[in-house]
């Protein structure tokens, strides 16, 4: 069962690898993939896959994004992560999708808890979503992929649509207590009613 605790660790781990991420939108250098396997008993991690050669990384989720810096500087051509938490609003197309892509891994780090925290503060803690991982899924797409209910559901997330992606686990969240889990296991982020 994912825990609040775990839940803000993934987060955190989220927001450290967008920092990198946008420190890296102008080259070629990018996180494909963010997977968290289920909890087995051993220290949480987070998978983390790129663009570049390499195998995916293996990384505590309490790592920080110079851990994963450090862990991705065997492929080369890495910029280094700012330091400083953001301090702007997440930028929409026509802003390179790369950004607009960080941003999304900021705000599902921010507010991840969100996903399991709103349905069991609504009355329906058996619901218990659990982010599995979220992926670049091609130049203008992002995948949240996630387990409620014992099924597994992918969220599609358009980078290019011109609407700030804001609170998107909240809104995973709701979609999911309006179907009550039972939805399409696949499905758009409705960039539209936003």
């Amino acid at each position: 069962m994912t825990t609040d605790r775990s839940q803000l660790r993934c987060g955190g781990f989220l927001r450290e690898a967008a920092a990198l991420q946008r420190a890296n939108t102008d080259g070629p250098r990018r996180l494909t993939r963010i997977a968290f396997p289920a909890d087995d008993g051993a220290v949480p991690c987070a998978l983390v896959t790129t663009a570049g050669p390499g195998a995916p990384v293996r990384l505590p989720v309490t790592a920080g994004r110079d851990d994963l810096y450090a862990a991705l500087a065997a492929e080369g051509g890495w910029a280094a992560p700012d330091p400083g938490p953001l301090a702007r609003l997440p930028v929409v197309a026509p802003a390179p999708p790369l950004l607009v892509w960080a941003d999304l891994l900021d705000d599902l780090g921010d507010l991840l808890f969100t996903l399991t925290g709103y349905p069991a503060d609504v009355g329906r803690p058996d619901l218990a979503p659990r982010l599995d991982a979220v992926s670049l899924t091609d130049a203008t797409t992002a995948a949240a992929e996630l387990t409620a209910l014992g099924t597994a559901h992918r969220v599609r997330i358009p980078l290019d649509s011109g609407v700030p992606l804001v609170a998107v686990p909240l809104e995973i969240a709701e979609h999911l207590l309006t179907v009550d889990g039972a939805a399409a296991t696949e499905w758009e982020y409705p960039v539209a009613a936003r």
